[in-house]
């Protein structure tokens, strides 16, 4: 018979779980034997290089989890791509968990089905058209001795390997008209890392040797030779057969001769464990808490937090008069222009620094989001353990729109300078949305922490934990430093009025039938997170994990600020399989549940069908208590869930009586406590809670909150990085004066002079090319219109390339600083306080400021928030992989290619359409950003993985990597 190595000179072979020990085998078998070979891994994607770096060019490395089909299509069109061909797949990944009997449960059963059994058939059919052209296409399965005997403790896995064996003698069948062999390989016991976990493994493996005739335990080596004889030439005849190398423990010659002596066992069974090999399904070093602060209206700090959440407090409150008049912004009657009628809100008032905070002076020109953020930031890093060596990331949700100083800076430079408004003199603070972060963390964190300022609305402190954990995944940080920050102003008051969103009642009813609308409240809070092996290696204080998250865009709906239950059911399910936490796993979800009727009816419905079953879960929502903190809520309520772990009490709900009938609560397992509910540590895993956040535009994100219990697995997932390079696949522009690309990159090549700005109106189109109401048209910032125009002049082929992939098809845009209808709304909102102030040129400013905008109406809102330029093109051409503004200032669009290829890098979208945009160019922005003229403009990129565009068949105009974005953003912020 041909050697096992023999015949594979030149020869492509696929090896899932290829970097584990028995893989490891397999793959170098291979490459020794002349084969190339493609290793797949999931989360051992550095062992996996380095392994294919000591092999040489013969081995590539491909990011997926077999066990999703999505990324098993993506892996075989990259294989298609690069080779054209597949001689061998060898299906070796694996999952399972050892649990006894009265451990197990459906989860350790879907587990390891969804890999061991799922994973391989999908594989086999994505490689069967590439076996079919080979003149010796073969599978080889992999399988383990619990499919043929029964191990203690190893139920789950021996059923899915049992399955997997029956599975092989179907696609025999199936596949032998194509001249396609299948087989399955095994082998007893092995002596390696994952059989070494079995629990009693000394005296298992002691009764195993005595039960051999060859006296010792099976290898990885010898499982990975009965792998490659079954896929050599010379087993050419053998197909739909199992073959198990067990060293002759089938021939029951101990079971027929004298017993040798007992092996005591170990006085207690250890706790169940998961099996850790290469290509485990779950991340087994999640990403932990090790720091968190905040403040909010009522509370400085977690601890105050924790009090107000179990005693309570009436915190709505009206407009204290540092600050601003009330008077000058309110009116009872809704339908007065530029008028908020409620004088009520969230107010953080007799603020106490923190004591490091305060010793700095902070009352030397920071602004309150500023301020509040760097109290918070110094409480979180209290306690956590920090190395000279350690990199830094810092992302923080905000809004471009700013603060009230903000506002009031841009209004006095309106009336020709500052120092009208209380806060108009911005010389000193510069309350740059893009500035209040490097203000936060200044001197507290390295110089060359990479810090983001991510925008989507209210979910955006969600966005911003996201994005530091992806930091660490792909070591990029040790340590990540994120949350959000918003203060109130009265613009935003007014405007969101005006969609009849603000309650009449002055207090939030979340989750209730008397709920009338919301209040917003100013906040900050902030979280530190780590690699939970580095945080048990510092000694840190481990206050949770965060489990996984999930994210998505509402794509298009009944209009851009209509609550979408579809569009947040699709976030739920994405955090559920990411992680593989199950929906009876969560004890606790902190709603989103603002006190808006229709959004907490929506909500509810989604959690009603993401959570539906028999175990008990419980709804709540902090915002009933200390208001919507804005870009900051979700950040909060991830606080909240920690401390609700620490003290082991699920929190009542604040302000409730009853439920909608919509919610149908009698008829479901979800209910809202009316006091607090114990919360003990579960017999059968760990405890999980969920937080919700869901921001205008439909930006949703729905974050998985775990206890950490040493020596119980962790349960988490972040999906699978895939290491390809990111490449712009097509791009469009929209600038003034220029019709077409053609015309665009004349000017840029400076053979054509083009216009700095559309001017006081901005061109709209006709309806048949918009399809928008021309009063929603009217409300609308010129750059969420601008950029629908980028997308339709992208090539057609772009534009059906993206509507095919439309779940996966993600939207990034740089913006920095307030939009220009912003702008324009906040000066409508303070003219009649200018009246009252008598300045001269009040007058002049009211007549040209409503002339340039009309009053604000339900169209507003959503109209001027920079997050909604993003979340504009994923309503109007129904993309639902995710919508995020981001704000970095001169270095905006270097940050959203940074974090495009984030989102592309961990598959969470397949396409990215990546934005810079100003609309803005009225000279009170100009002037406070120091002077001279602005262009306006927006730029469009498609961009997509390197592997995709070339199985679409789309050009690849150029590559570019994270790394050059982000040295495109030091460069444009030096």
């Amino acid at each position: 018979m041909t050697s096992a190595k023999g015949g594979f000179e030149g020869r492509v072979a696929l090896v899932t779980g290829g970097a584990g020990s028995v893989g490891a085998h397999i793959v170098r078998s291979l490459a020794e034997a002349g084969a190339t070979v493609v290793l797949n891994c999931f989360h051992s994607y550095d062992v996996a290089k380095a392994l294919a770096a000591e092999l040489g060019g013969g081995v590539r490395v491909i990011r997926a989890s077999v066990a999703k089909q999505d990324q098993v299509r993506r892996m075989f069109d990259e294989v298609t791509s690069v080779y054209g061909r597949l001689d061998l797949l060898v299906n070796n990944a694996a999952a399972g968990t050892f649990a006894g009997w009265d451990e197990l449960t459906e989860e350790h059963l879907d587990q390891a089905y969804e890999t061991n059994v799922k994973g391989a058939l999908w594989c086999a059919r994505a490689a069967r058209p590439l076996l079919a052209a080979s003149d010796a296409g073969c599978v080889v399965n992999v399988s383990s001795v619990g499919a043929t005997y029964a191990p203690a403790n190893y139920l789950p896995v021996g059923l899915s390997k049992a399955a997997l064996e029956a599975l092989t003698r179907y696609l025999a069948a199936e596949f032998a008209p194509d001249g396609i062999r299948v087989n399955t390989a095994s082998a007893g016991l092995l002596d390696n890392p994952v059989g070494r976990m079995f629990p009693g493994f000394a005296s298992m493996s002691a009764n195993a040797v005595a039960a051999t005739p060859m006296g010792r335990l099976a290898t990885p080596a010898d499982l990975a030779n009965l792998v490659l004889l079954l896929a050599s030439p010379g087993a050419a005849w053998v197909t739909g057969q199992t073959v198990v190398a067990d060293g002759g423990m089938s021939l029951h010659r101990a079971a027929l001769s004298p017993a040798p002596a007992p092996v005591p066992e170990p006085a207690s069974a250890p706790p169940v464990e998961r099996i850790q090999d290469a290509d485990r399904i779950r991340d087994v070093d999640p990403i932990a808490v090790v720091g968190m602060g905040l403040v909010v209206p009522g509370a400085g700090d977690p601890d105050a937090f924790w009090r107000l959440l179990n005693e309570g407090a009436d915190l709505f409150v009206d407009v204290p008069p540092d600050r601003w008049p009330v008077a000058s912004f309110h009116d009872d009657d809704p339908r007065t222009p530029d008028k908020t009628y409620q004088r009520r809100s969230g107010f953080i008032t007799g603020f106490t620094p923190h004591p490091a905070l305060a010793a700095e002076r902070p009352d030397a020109g920071l602004d309150h989001t500023t301020l509040w953020l760097r109290h918070s930031v110094h409480q979180a890093l209290e306690g956590v353990a920090r190395r000279d060596s350690d990199r830094f990331t810092a992302c923080f949700g905000y809004t471009p729109d700013g603060s009230q100083h903000l506002q009031e800076a841009l209004v006095d430079r309106e009336l020709g300078g500052p120092g009208v408004l209380p806060h108009g003199d911005a010389a000193r603070s510069r309350p740059f949305p893009h500035r209040v972060g490097a203000g936060a963390i200044d001197g507290l964190l390295p110089a060359d922490t990479r810090l983001l300022m991510v925008d989507t609305a209210c979910s955006s402190s969600l966005y911003a934990i996201d994005l530091g954990l992806r930091d660490l995944l792909a070591d990029r940080a040790e340590i990540a430093v994120c949350g959000g920050a918003f203060a109130l102003a009265p613009g935003g008051s007014v405007l969101f009025s005006k969609l009849h969103g603000l309650s009449r009642g002055g207090e939030v009813r979340a989750l209730d039938r008397g709920a009338d609308g919301v209040l917003f409240s100013d906040g900050a809070g902030v979280v530190v997170l780590k690699r939970l092996s580095r945080a048990l290696a510092d000694g840190d204080t481990v206050h949770g994990l965060v489990a996984g998250v999930g994210l998505s865009a509402d794509g298009k709906g009944k209009a851009i600020y209509a609550p979408s239950s579809a569009g947040q059911e699709l976030a739920i399910a994405r955090a559920f399989e990411k992680s593989g936490v199950a929906a009876g796993e969560v004890d606790w979800v902190i709603a989103h549940a603002t006190g808006t009727p229709a959004g907490d009816e929506a909500e509810f419905l989604s959690l009603r069908a993401a959570y539906a079953g028999t175990r008990p879960v419980r709804v709540t929502s902090n915002k009933s208590l200390i208001g919507h903190t804005g870009w900051a809520a979700g950040v909060v309520s991830v606080i909240h869930a920690l401390l609700g772990l620490r003290h082991g009490v699920i929190p009542a709900q604040h302000r409730f009586s009853a439920a909608p009938d919509a919610f149908g609560l009698e008829s479901c397992n979800l209910s809202v406590p009316t006091r607090p509910v114990p919360w003990p540590p579960r017999p059968d895993g760990p405890r999980t809670a969920a937080v919700s956040g869901f921001g205008f535009g439909g930006t949703n994100a729905h974050l998985l909150v775990q206890e950490f219990r040493p020596g119980q697995p962790a349960k988490a997932g972040y999906g699978a990085r895939n290491g390809e390079p990111m490449v712009i696949v097509g791009w469009s522009a929209h600038v003034p004066g220029a019709e077409d690309n053609e015309q665009v990159g004349a000017w840029a090549r400076g053979r054509q002079l083009l216009p700095d700005s559309f001017g006081d109106g901005y061109p709209h189109p006709p309806f048949a090319r918009l399809r928008l109401p021309a009063s929603t048209i009217r409300a609308t910032d010129r750059t969420q219109l601008m950029i629908i125009e980028c997308m339709q002049r992208l090539e057609p082929r772009i534009r059906e390339f993206c509507a095919r992939h439309s779940r996966t098809t993600g939207v990034v845009v740089g913006h920095t600083g307030p939009t220009r209808n912003a702008v324009l709304y906040a000066v409508r909102a303070y003219l009649d306080e200018l009246d009252h102030l008598a300045h001269e040129r009040a007058g002049e400013l009211r007549e040209r400021v409503t002339g340039l905008i009309a009053q604000p109406d339900e169209d507003s809102f959503p109209g001027e928030m920079p997050n909604v330029i993003a979340a504009r093109l994923c309503g109007y051409f129904d993309l639902r992989g995710l919508n995020i503004a981001v704000d970095g200032g001169a270095a905006s669009l270097a940050d959203a290619f940074d974090l495009a290829g984030r989102y592309l890098d961990f598959g969470d979208v397949d396409v990215a359409l990546v934005a810079g945009s100003n609309g803005n160019s009225l000279a009170s922005w100009g002037e406070l950003l120091g002077g001279g003229p602005i262009g306006e403009g927006t730029f469009l990129f498609a961009v997509t993985r390197k592997s995709l565009a070339l199985a679409e068949g789309l050009p690849v105009l150029a590559e570019v990597s994270v790394e050059a974005a982000a040295e495109e953003r030091l460069e444009a912020t030096a």
